[in-house]
Order: structure tokens, then C-alpha cells, then sequence
């Protein structure tokens, strides 16, 4: 188990972050001089039922070439000449092509939405960068564009938890990308990030992200990365992270190709009136299906339990069974093998325990 070995403050705490990153795993299916479109981000409340949120990345292109994010198989071609509103799935996907690909040995379903029409059928083999269809207004949509969506583990559109943010696997040639976690972040809590990491031109958009709508049950953090936020397609440079009025603070470096962990702290810069306490934060998201982070904050070294209990008392696992040194900890739950209802989740460090409760709604 990692830990950051934190430093609080009072009101805050600042991070520097000088490395700590991975490399985008594909590429943009659209040239480097095509915007994505920064006022309906990932995450984000869905404009017509904010219960809902954005499952994917609008991408400003018109009647152009799209082109394969990875090699695969052609899995589903959807086409109407005619063109109607509703398409695949309710919202209206319009024309689509969906390509199944693998990463990390994981089936991912790579969906490019509203398209004038395809350029491959159903069970063709793909390469990275291959034409695929050309781009267009169709189905439910109100300009021309490319909706790019990532699902993991099955197409499924009913299918919970499947959604990844695509700007944390495909960017603008030269551009990274920023992600983390803010502990106890409210759904779609404003993220500033300064200065404006956003190239001009050819890419404009707002200097700030939001926190994913978890009501949405499509929408998941990505299995690598864990982030409830993220900010795509930023230029090299380093950059002041802010949200819930300073209480989260981080400075991050990042470089060309780079996906940058804010929350990976390499250097504590500042310190001052060190707070002594034992944290065990409620669950994130919750209730959750069937994944859901766990975060706490330890105030010395020890031996630590981690315990998940059912509400009659019946020990369901124990995830942390070790000694930690004193710092922040996150990890992972996966509710798979469980059914729906409300668990307990209950952490002990040396002579203090701290219990919870989490939902699993299935």
C-alpha cells in the first residue's frame, strides 16, 4: 500500500508534484488541430437531466476523417442513410461505430458517435490511426461533432460502472493530462486550475474541471488512475490545482505525453501547525456499484485494520491487514461478489477505531 506521507495544514495543504506519470495509452482519433469541446466534460451533469452526467468527450470536428484510437475488430456498425433522432441508444447516438480493443487485458469498447457515415463493417480488423468513418451531425445532436466514449469490460449501455474519462487516454500530440482525488468532494465540485493550461490555438476552453457526477451509475474512475477529477489536453508547464476554497491544493509539473497524479506527493514544500488526528473518510462514491474508494488519514506509524463487516456482524474481508507509517491512504473496494445493502466498514489503528457505513446498490 502506498502512502503519501502528508503534511496538513490548518486550512490546506500544498503538494509540489515533479514526476510521477504514465503515457497516454492511445491516440486522438482526430487531428491536433480539432478542439475538444471543454464546456461539456466528462463527468459532467447531463444538460437535459442533471441526474444524469456526460459519458464521454465531444470533439469539435465537421465532416471529416475519424480514425481508429487502437487496433481491434469492428464490434457494432449502426447505419442510417436517412438519418433519425434515438439511433442506438436512448440520447440518440445517430450513425456509430464501436471497435473493441484490449488494454491491459481488459475488453474496451471504443464508441464513435453521430457520424455522417462509416467507413468499416461489423467484424473488420482495425489498425491505430486507420480512417473509419467520417464525422458528422446525426442522431441526437445539436452541432456537428464526434462523441468518443470509453466503455470497460462490456458495451452494454445498461451496464454499471463501465464509463472512462477519454482525455486520461488520448491527447493532443505534445499535450498531458492532470488527474486526482479530492477527498469528500461533493458530485461536480468546481476544480480551478491556473494558469490556463489550454493551448491557443487551436484548442479553447474553460481554465477549471469538475468532479464526476457519481449519480450517473455509467460513470467510473478509471482502474489505474482512481480520480474523481481530471483536466485533458494540457500544455507542458507546471500548474496551482485548487477546489473546496483552498481546503485542496496541490502544484503539479507536467510534460509532453505525460499523465500526471497530482495527489502523488514527491516533495512537501510547506508546513505549519501539523494537525494530529486519525481520519476515516466516508466512502466515495456512495452508494456505489460495484466500486467505491476508501480513504483515510493515519497520525503515526502502527498496525492497521481495515475490516468490511455485514450488519449482523459477519466479517465480509479485511483489505488492510499491515503496519503503515503515518500518512494518507486510498484504496479501492470492489462490492462484485456482494449483494446489494448497506455495509460497515470499520478501521483500527493500535487502540483507536473509527466505523462506517457504505451502500451497495446493484
Amino acid at each position: 500500500m502506498r502512502s503519501l506521507f502528508l503534511q496538513f495544514f490548518i486550512v490546506g495543504f500544498i503538494l509540489t508534484i515533479e514526476s510521477f506519470a504514465q503515457q497516454f495509452r492511445m491516440i486522438r482519433p482526430v487531428p491536433n488541430n480539432i478542439q475538444t469541446n471543454g464546456s461539456y466534460l466528462f463527468g459532467e451533469p447531463n444538460f437535459q437531466n442533471p441526474s444524469l452526467a456526460h459519458h464521454g468527450i465531444d470533439i469539435s470536428i465537421s465532416y471529416d476523417t475519424v480514425r481508429s484510437a487502437s487496433d481491434g475488430v469492428v464490434y457494432l456498425v449502426g447505419y442510417n442513410p436517412n438519418d433519425i433522432i434515438g439511433g442506438y441508444e436512448p440520447g440518440g447516438a445517430g450513425n456509430y461505430v464501436i471497435i473493441k480493443s484490449t488494454w491491459n487485458n481488459k475488453d474496451i469498447f471504443l464508441n464513435y458517435f453521430h457520424l455522417t457515415k462509416p467507413l468499416v463493417g461489423s467484424g473488420q480488423t482495425v489498425v491505430t490511426n486507420q480512417p473509419i468513418a467520417i464525422s458528422g451531425n446525426t442522431g441526437n445532436s445539436i452541432g456537428p461533432h464526434l462523441h468518443f466514449e470509453i466503455r470497460q469490460g462490456t458495451q452494454t449501455p445498461s451496464a454499471s460502472r463501465t464509463r472512462r474519462n477519454p482525455e486520461l487516454w488520448v491527447a493532443i500530440s505534445g499535450m498531458g493530462a492532470i488527474y486526482g482525488f479530492i477527498p469528500n468532494a461533493a458530485n461536480s465540485t468546481r476544480v480551478d486550475i491556473s494558469p490556463d493550461p489550454k493551448p491557443r490555438p487551436p484548442y479553447t476552453t474553460f481554465a477549471y474541471a469538475l468532479t464526476y457526477n457519481f449519480n450517473d451509475p455509467a460513470i467510473q474512475s478509471d482502474d489505474v488512475y482512481n480520480e474523481n477529477y481530471a483536466i485533458g489536453d494540457v500544455e507542458p508547464g507546471t500548474y496551482t490545482i485548487t477546489a473546496l476554497n483552498g481546503a485542496y491544493r496541490r502544484v503539479v509539473t507536467v510534460s509532453a505525453g505525460q499523465v500526471v497524479n497530482a495527489d502523488a506527493a514527491l516533495d512537501v514544500i510547506e508546513s505549519e501547525m501539523i494537525i494530529n488526528e486519525f481520519i476515516l473518510y466516508q466512502n466515495y462514491p456512495n452508494p456505489f456499484n460495484p466500486n467505491t474508494t476508501i480513504s483515510y488519514y493515519l497520525d503515526m506509524d502502527g498496525y492497521v485494520n481495515l475490516s468490511i463487516y455485514n450488519l449482523i456482524g459477519e466479517l465480509i474481508c479485511n483489505p488492510v491487514a499491515e503496519k503503515q507509517n503515518r500518512g494518507f491512504y486510498r484504496i479501492n473496494f470492489d462490492g462484485s461478489a456482494l449483494s446489494s445493502g448497506n455495509y460497515i466498514y470499520r478501521l483500527t489503528e493500535n487502540n483507536k477505531v473509527i466505523s462506517k457505513l457504505m451502500t451497495l446498490i446493484k
